[in-house]
């Protein structure tokens, strides 16, 4: 079947309603439509606007300025039922959805998605991972605190207050400045959720240096410029974590999402350097 076949298909099951080919050809005679908009225009209350909405996702979507555009397979299908040879891509063009941060071809989008769609199975490896590493990193002498590690001898249980108020911190702060700055209040979980992977370096750090430790039964002491190093590693790995998790999860721009990361993680520099103080 073909690409236009598929999208014709996709097309008359989505718009057995006729009120949805009046919203698809509403959007594209304005070049854009707001909730209001939508609401006014056609007399619906929440509830079945977004009914109908959702059984359009295809072919239309919502970008940062909170206007819904047609997609291009939007354009395409309203291209399909007038009859035209030569689909215009020209609205499309014009608000292109916002990519997820990557360098190159590489991006951490997958592995947010992996671990955004299995929640339980992602927290159950955080628990794990915390608890082997904190109580590697107490009798090597490491603390965890947020992405960094210091070397700080501290009670057991303190170190798992440590950890777990980092996680709380850095998460409650992402979303927060997602949900109060951009307005983006949905899947909260999933964000709260993925936010533990910045800790991954930190866990993968201190396991090693207490296995090493125990292996050549002495004490093993990082210097501090090694330690300083990996700081600027981690918090690229961190920065890099949160712009991407907000892109995705929340689907903020790119430069909305680096905004929250960059505060996120300058709030937790500061934060670190007055407890210490």
């Amino acid at each position: 079947m073909s690409q236009d076949s598929k999208i014709e298909e996709a097309l008359f099951t989505a718009l057995s309603n006729p009120i949805r080919r009046r919203i698809l050809e509403f959007i594209e005679e304005i070049g854009g439509a707001t909730y209001t908009d939508l609401t006014e225009t056609f007399e619906l209350k929440s509830g079945p606007l977004y009914h109908h909405l959702r059984q359009m996702k295809q072919f239309v979507y919502q970008g940062d300025n909170k206007k819904y555009f047609l997609s291009e397979d939007g354009v395409k299908a309203l291209n399909i039922l007038k009859g035209k040879e030569k689909p215009e891509y020209e609205v499309f063009e014009e608000t292109e959805k916002p990519k997820v941060f990557s360098i190159w071809k590489f991006s951490l989008a997958p592995l947010i998605r992996f671990f955004a769609k299995n929640p339980v199975h992602a927290l159950i490896e955080f628990v794990i991972l915390a608890g082997i590493s904190v109580f590697i990193g107490w009798g090597s002498k490491i603390l965890i605190v947020g992405n960094f590690v210091i070397s700080y001898e501290v009670p057991l249980w303190l170190g798992y207050i440590s950890l777990l108020g980092s996680w709380i911190f850095i998460a409650g702060f992402t979303e927060i400045l997602s949900r109060f700055a951009f307005k983006k209040n949905k899947n909260t979980f999933p964000l709260i959720n993925v936010t533990n992977l910045i800790f991954l370096p930190s866990f993968l750090f201190t396991v090693i240096v207490g296995i090493i430790g125990w292996a050549s039964g002495t004490a093993i002491v990082v210097p501090s410029i090694v330690l300083l190093i990996l700081h600027g590693v981690f918090q690229i790995w961190s920065f890099l974590i949160i712009i991407t998790a907000v892109g995705e999860i929340k689907e903020l721009s790119v430069e909305k999402s680096a905004l929250i990361a960059m505060i996120v993680s300058y709030a937790q520099i500061f934060t670190l350097i007055f407890i210490l103080l």
